[in-house]
């Protein structure tokens, strides 16, 4: 594929052939297990995917994911044809009874991760470490929940004044009638988004706590389960990795400084201290975005 025939999404000045990722008409004619996403690009939520399938052996394809595009609106159509949506990441598995399947939720993506490898598990078998953990994983990565509003919040931090802090252009984005802050603009909490985080940070907190009075070095339970992955990508709201760890795009990280400085007093230093272990020992650093 030549450097003029890259795929939406795709600097024009990187080969596209030979990169490792597939666009999405390559995918839908694949088979076994794709994940859609962007190279170098700061999503939580795909990360956070990638590192489940990684710990549990799971051999994936990466897919590009075409971004929204006001010189090319329909560079996400395919996309939408195949999976029935346009939020990435989305997980497509070529199972050999059912056919195709598509999860477009943190929560589906892992129960059929667990489906198809069930080891290392990732999610705990007792039920009362299990109702803890997707209750604070939802407080994480749901609708409404932590990396929710920080998206949110990045609208309120931007200030073109300060090129520590975003641009008036990234700011816009995330604000409503724009392509993220018109589709995420919805917040059922009173209070701003800003606010709203902390609370989750406490609840993490407290829960990490607990744990370590019980004899636990995660969150629950005696063994790593998916919450410690999504709290450690998580984390980057509050402090985002060195360039050298977490090696994303220029505009990407310039969206954080604002972010980091509002929210770095609110987590606890256990909780820092547990993001650098899941990272090191479960996850390694640099983090793959590639």
């Amino acid at each position: 594929m030549s450097a003029a025939a890259v795929p939406p999404g795709w600097p024009a000045s990187r080969p596209f052939e030979g990169s490792g990722w597939m666009t999405v008409a390559q995918a839908r004619e694949a088979g076994g297990v794709r994940v859609t996403d962007n190279p170098h690009w700061a999503n939580w939520w795909a990360l956070s995917l990638r590192a489940v399938l990684d710990l549990k052996g799971i051999p994936f394809q990466k897919v590009l994911h075409p971004p929204f595009s006001d010189q090319n609106p329909d560079a996400q159509q395919e996309l939408f044809a195949w999976t029935a949506q346009t939020s990435a990441p989305v997980l497509v598995y070529s199972d050999p009874k059912r056919g195709e399947i598509v999860k477009s939720d943190w929560l589906n993506q892992l129960l059929l991760a667990e489906q198809i490898e069930p080891e290392p598990a990732l999610v705990p078998q007792r039920g009362e470490e299990r109702v803890r953990m997707f209750g604070l994983a939802h407080e994480i990565l749901s609708p409404q929940g932590m990396l929710w509003n920080g998206r949110l919040a990045l609208a309120e931090l931007g200030d073109a004044a300060d090129p520590a802090k975003m641009s008036a252009k990234q700011r816009d984005f995330f604000t409503p009638g724009e392509p993220l802050g018109g589709k995420y603009s919805h917040n059922a909490k009173a209070s701003a988004p800003l606010r709203n985080i902390p609370d989750t940070l406490a609840l993490l907190d407290a829960e990490l706590a607990a744990n370590q009075t019980r004899g636990g070095v995660f969150f629950v339970g005696e063994r790593l389960s998916a919450l410690d992955l999504y709290w450690a990508f998580a984390s980057n709201f509050v402090e985002i990795l060195d360039r050298e760890e977490l090696p994303i795009m220029r505009f990407n990280r310039a969206m954080y400084p604002a972010l980091n400085g509002a929210l770095r007093d609110a987590a606890s230093p256990r909780l820092m201290e547990h993001r650098e272990r899941v990272l090191r020992e479960h996850v390694g650093l640099p983090v793959s975005v590639d």
